[in-house]
């Protein structure tokens, strides 16, 4: 009773944030279910999917009537990711992914830093050198309250090949890194990235729902569990999320990607062991 008490509490807590930041909460959830409960790593990864389909769901409609999700960019985003993602599976085979996994948590970790500082600077998030490939055709503009952005055809190919080859290449889902990317890549205004990556997660947890149960790798009372948890997280994270100011949002995403980075690097080195 108190194992399954304290997975509702940090998938509450895991959720809640996520839903603020975009990231749906699962590359720190996976993590907290295998080192501190014991749960096997694909049972852990079959239930945290499951339950993030609700929570990103219910986050969509909210950012729906909000009208803060760029349908048109979490589509275009998505299709590369899924191309991505079977590359990155099939690398698997080829490269040292723990080595790899590792370099790649602290990438996180210094990408999240760069835009914590930037945000404190009031400086712009966008990387100079996506700001240049944006400029490339062919590309589209997309306007919103909070500010326009361009989206090249070369940066949404860019952009989907990675988030998909890393999710792919490391097992991990890739929400947290969507939301980031869209700030960095594309300059997009957060509080149009992050509900978009969410509407994202319902697309992939979806597809990933299906297969982890298809594969026999979802524990219904976990699962059930966490979906419950998930969803009220969801439910209080979204009613903190339109009140937050741009410049206090991307300090958030920024210190979820820190967070995520550490979540991952703990994560990996425990299973070197």
């Amino acid at each position: 009773m108190w194992q399954y008490a304290g997975m509702f509490l940090f998938g509450f807590a895991v959720s809640a944030f996520g839903t603020i930041v975009g990231f749906g909460g699962g590359v720190f959830m996976v993590p907290i279910l295998t080192l501190v409960f014991g749960i096997p790593i694909q049972i852990a990864i079959g239930c945290v999917i499951l339950a993030l389909f609700p929570s990103a769901l219910i986050s969509t409609v909210h950012n729906v009537r909000r009208g803060s999700v760029d349908f048109v960019a979490g589509i275009l985003l998505e299709i590369p990711t899924i191309v991505g993602t079977i590359v990155g599976a099939w690398l698997t085979d080829y490269l040292p992914t723990r080595q790899l996994e590792i370099l790649f948590s602290l990438m996180v970790i210094s990408a999240g830093s760069m835009m914590l500082r930037n945000s404190r600077r009031d400086r712009s998030s966008q990387l100079w050198f996506f700001k240049k490939l944006n400029k490339l055709p062919p590309r589209i503009v997309r306007h919103a309250a909070s500010g326009s952005y361009e989206m090249s055809a070369v940066t949404v190919v860019i952009f989907g090949l990675v988030a998909g080859m890393i999710a792919g290449l490391f097992g991990i889902g890739g929400g947290f890194i969507k939301g980031p990317l869209m700030v960095v890549g594309f300059g997009i205004p957060a509080r149009i990235a992050a509900p978009t990556a969410l509407f994202m997660i319902v697309i992939t947890s979806a597809v990933g729902s299906i297969s982890h149960y298809l594969l026999g790798h979802i524990h219904w009372q976990i699962g059930l569990f966490l979906v419950a948890a998930f969803t009220l997280g969801a439910l209080v994270g979204n009613q903190k999320a339109g009140t937050i100011a741009e410049k206090k949002l991307v300090g958030f995403i920024a210190g979820g990607l820190i967070a995520a980075g550490v979540a991952m690097a703990i994560f990996t080195v425990s299973q070197l062991k």
